[in-house]
């Protein structure tokens, strides 16, 4: 596999930037937000055909969202259950600012976590998501924001991984082409897939790294076509530096990006290319209702803290209540959180906000689609079971618990 390294700006994982842009976020938004705040079946177990380890998850709650308690009890100005209560500190790590952990950044805004008792450091953006895997495995973190790929790849390894919640209910990887590019290869978004893949031939692409759902994405399409990514194609390993990548596709070092959303729709508004494949969009019949962000951590933290963890994952389905629940309120958080101007929010809430999870109950046919996904693009050679990997007697009970 070629997997090059194309000289650009450093990644803006350091703290003291981070810091700096949500102190700048605040002072701008401050009055803004305060405006605001009042305001599949089952499916079956031979999906994989035999190549999937399955075992039959032994509660049926899983499939299906529990009863929960009411969201809007616990807001920014704290609640009944949890008044007195000492609070706890959660170190969170996480891949990037994309559009798939917008409702992690909701949950800050509104004060969700504070209403749980929690205190979230600013999380350390470590740009691919084996880092954040393997952050959360030597203990430095205790819950990793990341995607389904790096849970899969943890849990082969090591049988205490455990995911702990959906955030995103579709693969928001998008592969991006400059004008050049559709100029000489005569294709555009309404090309056949086949046609689109078949363009993307011996070009060079732009993913995050090595490993991760963006070269995984690449790697299933020129499958589609008989196609090997690695080979009849080159990839440039760009991390999760979002101007970068842009910077290149405009420079022409790369002929086209598979990257996270925001970065097509920003693209696209730059006039520096456009959005060829889109899982989202419907493009990729084979991901449709995949399970893609999500939330995950070692047993051993479920064990040590029960409670933080029952809170956090209430802050965040608190969040993608909200999200659901007022979406011009959720496109002036957007808009802060992505930081490229209203035109690109606006474009990326239009094309994600379906897929934005309404709880963080894992629905265990979307599951099968990831797992099928990644055996198809050859990530897993197996794919660990539902029952195996997904928390889900931890998800009920934090969904159930009078505490929210």
């Amino acid at each position: 596999m070629q997997s090059n390294q194309l000289p650009s700006s450093a990644p803006t994982t350091d703290k003291a930037y981070w810091q700096q842009r949500t102190m700048e976020i605040d002072r701008r938004t401050r009055r803004q937000f305060l405006s605001i705040a009042s305001g599949v079946s089952v499916g079956t177990a031979l999906l994989f055909g035999g190549l999937l380890w399955y075992e039959r998850p032994k509660s049926t709650l899983a499939t299906s969202s529990p009863t929960v308690c009411n969201p809007a009890l616990a807001s920014s100005s704290g609640n009944t259950s949890t008044a007195g209560k000492a609070f706890t500190t959660l170190k969170v790590c996480q891949i990037n600012t994309s559009i798939n952990f917008f409702p992690f950044y909701v949950a800050q805004q509104k004060g969700y976590f504070t209403a749980q008792r929690l205190n979230i450091p600013t999380p350390p953006l470590l740009q691919v998501g084996s880092k954040v895997v393997a952050a959360v495995k030597a203990g430095k973190y205790d819950i990793g924001n990341g995607v389904i790929t790096d849970a899969f790849n943890w849990a082969l390894t090591d049988s205490s991984a455990r995911i702990i919640g959906s955030i995103m209910n579709g693969y928001i990887v998008d592969v991006i082409v400059s004008k050049k590019l559709e100029q000489e290869t005569g294709v555009s978004a309404t090309s056949s897939l086949a046609d689109k893949i078949n363009a993307l031939r011996g070009k060079t692409i732009g993913i995050t790294g090595p490993g991760s759902g963006t070269q995984a994405l690449l790697t299933y399409l020129f499958k589609l076509q008989g196609m090997d990514a690695a080979k009849d194609a080159t990839q440039v390993s760009l991390g999760s530096n979002n101007t970068a990548a842009l910077a290149a596709l405009k420079a022409g070092r790369v002929d086209a990006l598979s990257f996270f959303s925001p970065v097509g729709q920003a693209a696209e508004a730059r006039g520096i290319g456009d959005i060829l494949i889109s899982p989202v969009r419907g493009d990729v019949p084979g991901l449709r209702g995949d399970v893609h962000g999500v939330i995950y951590t070692s047993q051993s933290v479920i064990d040590a803290k029960p409670q933080a963890i029952a809170s956090y994952i209430r802050a965040l389905y608190q969040a993608e209540v909200f999200i659901q629940n007022n979406p011009a309120a959720a496109k002036v958080l957007l808009n802060h959180y992505l930081g490229l101007g209203q035109k690109v929010s606006d474009a990326v809430y239009a094309a994600t906000a379906a897929d934005i999870a309404t709880t963080p109950v894992i629905n265990q046919a979307s599951y099968n689609v990831a797992g099928q996904f990644h055996l198809k693009a050859g990530l897993v050679s197996i794919a660990p079971s539902y029952s195996q990997l997904v928390a889900t007697s931890t998800i009920n009970s934090a969904l159930n618990s009078t505490a929210c």
